[in-house]
C-alpha cells in the first residue's frame, strides 16, 4: 500500500481529528445540558486522573516509531513494549481511584482507564500507519470512535442518566473499532513490509533499549498531560466538582485549535525526520517557520472570537450558567494560543530525537504549575486554574523553542 502525499495526509489527519474532537466536544456539551456542572466535573475528573497514567505507559512510542527513519527497531518491538506496560498502567489507575476518591468517583476513573487502554492499543497501530504515510487509516478510525462516543454514550446517558453505563458502552464501542478496523488495516500494511510482524516480540535487550530511548519522551508526554490534569485535580480539591465542570467545559474549547495543530504536527513529523536524517537545514528551517506561524495564527483567531462573541457562543453551546464566564474563556484561549506554538515546536524537537532535553523542559513545567497553583487557586479559583495553564504553556513554548534553535545550530555545524 503506497503512502499518500503530505497534502493528502494532512487533509485526512485534519478531517479525522476535527470529527473526533467535535464529537467529544458535543459529548461534553450534552452532559452540560442533561447532567449539570457536577456531572461534567466528575466526567472531567475521571479523564484527568486516568489520562496521565495511560499516557505515560504509552511512552510516546507512536512518534518515536513514526520518526524511526533508520528502522532502529521493528514494529513487533514497539508492540511488545506497549502490551507489557498497558495492564500495569490500568492497575495503577484503578488503585488511585479507589484509594484517593469516593467509590462513585473511583468507578468513573476506572472506566476512563479502560477507555484510555483501548485508545493506547489503537495508538501504536496508528504509529505504524503514520510511518507508512497512511494517515487516512487512522483518520477513519478516529471518526468512527468519535461517532460512537457521541451517539452511543449520548444515547445511553439520555436514556438512563447513568454516567457509568454511558462510559462502559463507549469503551465497548471503541474496543469493537480496535478489533474490526485498526487491527485489519495495520495487518495489511505489516504484510507489505519485510521483517515486520503483528505478533508482539519480547526480546529483552531490544525492549530495554527501546524503553530507555522512549522513556524521556514518555515522561515528556506525561508532563504534557499533567498540564491539563494538575489544574483540574487541584481545582476539584479546593472548589469542588461544580467549578471543575465549568472550567473543564470552557477549557475543552482549546481542543478545537489543538485539533488543527495536532494534525499539522503529525503530518509534518515524517518529513521533519527525513530532513534531520539528511541534514537538510534549509528545508527544516522552512518547516519550523511554517509551523510557528500557523500555530500563532490559530491561537490569535481563537482569542479574538472568544473576546468578541464568547458570551453568545457559550450560551448556545452550553447554557447561560457557562455564558457568565467570558473573561475566563478569553484567558483559557490565550493559554491555548501559547500552547499551540509550543505543541508544534515539539514536532521538530522530536524529529531531532531531543527527548532528554524535552524531558527537562516539561518536567520543570510541572513544578512551575504546582507552585503557581498553590498561590493562585485559593484566591482566584477557576481564573487561577486558567493562569496556571497559561504559565505552564509559556514555559514549555520558550523551552521547546530553545531546543529547536539549538538543534538547528548543531545540524548547521555538523560536517
Amino acid at each position: 500500500m503506497a503512502g499518500l502525499s503530505l497534502r493528502r495526509n494532512f487533509a485526512w489527519t485534519l478531517v479525522g481529528n476535527v470529527v473526533y474532537a467535535v464529537c467529544l466536544w458535543a459529548q461534553l456539551a450534552l452532559l452540560t445540558k442533561l447532567g449539570g456542572a457536577e456531572v461534567v466535573g466528575r466526567f472531567s475528573l475521571g479523564s484527568a486522573i486516568a489520562s496521565p497514567v495511560l499516557m505515560f505507559a504509552q511512552l510516546s512510542l507512536r512518534p518515536v516509531l513514526a520518526s524511526d527513519a533508520r528502522g532502529e527497531f521493528a514494529f513487533q518491538d514497539y508492540l511488545g513494549l506497549r502490551v507489557l506496560l498497558l495492564p500495569i498502567a490500568l492497575l495503577v489507575v484503578v488503585a488511585i481511584g479507589w484509594v484517593a476518591y469516593t467509590p462513585a468517583q473511583a468507578l468513573v476513573i476506572s472506566l476512563f482507564g479502560m477507555g484510555r487502554l483501548v485508545e493506547s492499543m489503537a495508538d501504536i497501530y496508528f504509529g505504524f500507519q503514520q510511518k507508512q504515510e497512511r494517515m487516512d487509516l487512522a483518520a477513519i478510525s478516529l471518526m468512527l470512535k468519535g461517532v460512537i462516543a457521541l451517539g452511543l454514550f449520548g444515547g445511553v446517558f439520555k436514556a438512563t442518566g447513568s454516567l457509568e453505563l454511558s462510559l462502559a458502552s463507549m469503551v465497548a464501542g471503541w474496543l469493537l473499532v480496535l478489533l474490526t478496523v485498526d487491527l485489519p488495516y495495520t495487518a495489511r500494511l505489516v504484510r507489505a513490509c519485510p521483517g515486520q510482524s503483528l505478533r508482539p516480540r519480547f526480546d529483552r535487550p531490544a525492549l530495554r533499549r527501546l524503553f530507555l530511548l522512549a522513556l524521556p519522551m514518555g515522561t515528556v508526554f506525561l508532563a504534557i498531560q499533567l498540564r491539563m490534569t494538575i489544574p483540574r485535580a487541584m481545582l476539584e480539591r479546593t472548589h469542588g466538582e461544580a467549578e471543575l465542570g465549568i472550567f473543564s467545559a470552557l477549557s475543552y474549547l482549546v481542543i478545537a485549535g489543538s485539533t488543527v495543530t495536532q494534525a499539522l504536527a503529525q503530518s509534518a513529523l515524517a518529513g521533519l525526520g527525513r530532513d534531520v536524517a539528511a541534514r537538510d537545514v534549509p528545508s527544516l528551517r522552512h518547516r519550523v517557520r511554517q509551523l510557528i506561524l500557523l500555530g500563532a495564527g490559530i491561537g490569535v483567531a481563537g482569542v479574538a472570537v472568544s473576546a468578541v462573541a464568547g458570551g453568545p457562543l457559550l450560551k448556545i453551546i452550553y447554557t447561560a450558567e457557562y455564558a457568565a464566564h467570558v473573561p475566563l474563556l478569553v484567558l483559557v484561549m490565550a493559554g491555548g494560543a501559547v500552547l499551540y506554538v509550543g505543541s508544534l515546536l515539539g514536532a521538530p524537537a522530536t524529529a531531532m530525537r531531543a527527548f532528554k532535553s524535552q524531558l527537562w523542559v516539561h518536567g520543570s513545567q510541572v513544578v512551575v504549575m504546582i507552585g503557581s497553583g498553590l498561590v493562585l487557586l485559593p484566591r482566584l479559583g477557576m481564573m487561577g486554574a486558567a493562569w496556571m495553564m497559561l504559565i505552564g504553556s509559556a514555559w514549555v513554548t520558550v523551552g521547546t523553542g530553545w531546543i529547536v534553535w539549538r538543534g538547528l545550530r548543531r545540524l548547521e555545524a555538523a560536517p
